[in-house]
């Protein structure tokens, strides 16, 4: 792209011509070798075929199809590429948030300590809006049991499938009796389940968010699995349970 000067002496970009570009396309004959993605924006002209037979149909132009059909699929490679890169970025902040999570929970001095840090410090540090720890009923809940819901028995397995160690739930209503007052601001959810001391009552780890694909079923599940057995690591350290 050339430049002319105008009065206020600065410069003025100016396409170059037709002519121009040919020139340039001559003296560097590999330019499209060099950035292939042009050919999903350019247009290939169409051929005229005057010899023809009028009365033997239409004459489809192969190298026009096939030019489309390259275009096309560069487009998609492109976005391809793209979704990629996005999903990596995505993966990489996942993780992050994951591991500084595990982090702040084995700082916790005390169990009740560990309930203030999963009530406080995990919303911000998991990006999300609602958490909440639920114990059926039959559980002993510690002497200060803020941020712990009791459920009636058999209520996780109604929420979550007991083949499952992780349920992701996207565009939904928040659950009452999982997130209590914060049910409202629940539009998708990520359920735990926690084994604190095996054949002992049920436990979950439920985490909700604002955003309604947040959480989703199609949404990898091994770094919240990762968190879930930590926090039944931690929860089994200080009740002295084994493990």
């Amino acid at each position: 792209m050339s430049q002319k000067a105008t009065r206020s002496g600065t410069a003025e970009p100016v396409d170059p011509s037709a002519k121009q570009v040919a020139a340039y396309l001559r003296a560097h004959p590999d330019f499209l070798l060099r950035h292939p993605n042009l050919f999903a924006i350019m247009e290939a002209p169409v051929r005229d075929f005057p010899d023809a037979d009028p009365d033997g149909g239409d004459v489809v132009d192969l190298q026009h199809a096939m030019v489309g059909r390259l275009r096309t699929e560069l487009v998609r490679n492109a976005k391809q590429h793209s979704d990629l890169i996005d999903a990596g970025r995505s993966n990489q902040r996942s993780q992050a948030r994951i591991h500084a999570t595990v982090l702040r929970l084995l700082s916790a001095r005390s169990l009740d300590h560990l309930l203030e840090l999963m009530t406080t410090d995990l919303v911000g540090l998991l990006d999300i809006d609602a958490v909440a720890l639920c114990l059926e009923t039959g559980t002993v809940a510690p002497a200060t049991s803020h941020g712990i819901r009791i459920l009636p028995s058999g209520t996780i397995d109604k929420v979550l499938a007991s083949d499952r160690a992780v349920t992701l739930r996207d565009n939904i209503q928040g659950d009452r009796r999982i997130f209590g007052e914060a049910a409202g601001l629940v539009r998708s959810d990520a359920l735990l389940r926690l084994v604190v001391r095996e054949g002992g009552p049920a436990a979950l780890l439920a985490l909700g968010s604002r955003d309604v694909r947040r959480f989703h079923p199609g949404q990898g599940s091994e770094l919240l699995a990762f968190l879930a057995h930590v926090m039944e690591h931690s929860i089994c350290t200080w009740l002295d349970l084994p493990r």
